[in-house]
């Protein structure tokens, strides 16, 4: 007679989506359907519980439904999974929440992760954000207790040097090649050849589709980020 390990079988088992607290009902709506973040609920083994519609986008879910009772590391990289559990776990032991930023899927994600009890256990919820640092070249720069992910899964974005990485979040926050240049100690010269590299990398053909990928991939935050450094509006300065 084979035998079955307590894990396999847990899994085996059919999962139901998780539903929030009725009283709660109105406010769990507003943050999976309004505040443009990704929201997972995973199980104490790390199975999808519930993930929206931005989550199902911006992770490859396929669709909130489909998700459900599989396991998140089927999705992501399974190291990118292990490592952002494991940076969270210790305070959320201690009944703290834990944040960890860093890249997913080509995205630079600020992510939240809070335990609670559930019915049938202990679940994570994990709301997960656009990261936008004001400094892009420091994403956890003013944000004391955020800590930075070192393993990192940059998508479409792996094609790049990591000096074209900072050319592409410097152009998204609206900065002229000159300015670049002063800021990294490079010349202007340099900065075109790398931005032309950037291009042709991304298959794009002018700063303002580069500044667009750089918004988009959550390295910088329209006017927020650029207000910082004194660029009002980071795609109405740019020039093709």
């Amino acid at each position: 007679m084979s035998t079955v390990s307590a894990a396999t079988r847990d899994f085996a088992q059919p999962h139901r989506e998780f539903s929030p607290p009725k009283e709660l009902r109105a406010v769990w709506d507003a943050l999976v359907s309004d505040a443009n973040v990704a929201v997972i609920v995973l199980d104490a083994q790390g199975i999808i519980e519930f993930a929206n519609d931005v989550a199902s986008k911006w992770f490859g879910f396929g669709s909130p439904d489909a998700c459900v009772g599989r396991p998140c590391s089927e999705f992501l990289p399974p190291e990118i999974v292990s490592e952002r559990m494991s940076l969270a776990r210790e305070r959320l032991a201690q009944g703290q929440k834990a944040s960890v930023v860093g890249m997913c899927a080509g995205k630079l994600i600020h992510s939240t992760f809070r335990a609670f009890a559930g019915p049938s256990g202990q679940r994570t919820l994990v709301v997960s954000r656009l990261a936008a640092p004001s400094d892009p070249l420091n994403p956890a720069a003013g944000e004391p207790g955020v800590m930075t992910a070192r393993i990192n899964d940059d998508g479409p974005l792996g094609v790049l040097t990591t000096r074209e990485m900072e050319i592409l979040k410097l152009i998204g926050l609206g900065l002229s090649s000159a300015d670049i240049a002063k800021r990294l100690g490079r010349s202007v010269k340099t900065v075109e050849w790398h931005r032309v590299s950037l291009g042709d990398k991304l298959h794009v053909t002018n700063r303002v589709e580069l500044a667009r990928i750089a918004i988009a991939a959550g390295l910088v935050g329209v006017g927020g980020a650029g207000a910082s450094s004194g660029v009002i509006d980071p795609l109405g300065s740019l020039t093709t």
